[in-house]
C-alpha cells in the first residue's frame, strides 16, 4: 500500500492535493458566489450611473433646444419655450448631481467589494499553494524516510548521506511549517 503510494507520487499519477475542510470548502464556495453577485451588481450599478448621466445630458440639450426654441417664438409661446428649457436645465443638473452620487455611494463601494473579494481569493489561492507545497514536502519526506530503511537494511554505505538528505528534508519541512 506504501509502496503503491510512494510509485503514484513519483510517477505522477497521484491526484492534486487539496485541502478538504468541509467548513473551509463552504467559505471558499461562498466567496467565489459571492464575487459573482458583486459583479453582476457592480454591473447593474454602472448601468443605472450610466444610463443617469445620459438622461441628464439628454435633458440639458432638451433646454438648450427649448430656449432657442423660445428665441425663436413671440412672447407668450417664446416664454413658454424658454420656461420650459429652463426647467429641463434644472432637471438636468439635479439627474447630474443624483448620477454622482449614485456613483460615489452605490457604484465605488462596490468597486471596493470585488477588490476586497479578489484580494480573499488571491489569499485562497497563497494558502492552497502553501498547502500542495507542505504536502510535497511530506512526500518528500516519507519517499526520503523509505529510502533510509531501505538502505539501513541492506546495509549500504550510502546509509550516511541517506540519513544526510532526510536531515535536510525534515529541516525543509520545519522550516516551510513555521512560515
Amino acid at each position: 500500500d506504501v509502496q503503491s503510494k510512494v510509485s503514484d507520487v513519483v510517477l505522477g499519477k497521484e491526484k492534486p492535493v487539496e485541502e478538504s475542510n468541509p467548513e473551509y470548502e463552504k467559505l471558499k464556495q461562498y466567496v467565489f458566489e459571492l464575487e459573482n453577485h458583486l459583479a453582476e451588481a457592480q454591473k447593474h450599478a454602472y448601468h443605472l450611473v450610466k444610463r443617469h448621466r445620459e438622461l441628464g445630458q439628454s435633458l440639458s440639450d432638451f433646454g438648450k433646444a427649448a430656449k432657442l426654441l423660445g428665441a425663436c417664438e413671440g412672447q407668450v409661446l417664446g416664454k413658454a419655450f424658454s420656461d420650459l428649457g429652463a426647467k429641463s436645465e434644472v432637471l438636468s443638473a439635479k439627474l447630474q448631481k443624483e448620477a454622482h452620487q449614485l456613483l460615489m455611494s452605490f457604484e465605488e463601494p462596490l468597486k471596493d467589494y470585488v477588490r476586497a473579494v479578489q484580494s480573499i481569493k488571491a489569499t485562497i489561492g497563497e494558502r492552497a499553494n502553501a498547502f500542495r507545497q507542505q504536502c510535497e514536502l511530506a512526500e518528500t519526506m516519507k519517499l526520503k524516510e523509505i529510502n533510509l530503511d531501505k538502505l539501513m537494511l541492506t546495509r549500504s554505505d550510502r546509509v550516511g548521506e541517506a540519513e544526510h538528505e532526510y536531515k535536510e528534508a525534515s529541516h525543509s519541512s520545519q522550516a516551510f511549517t513555521r512560515c
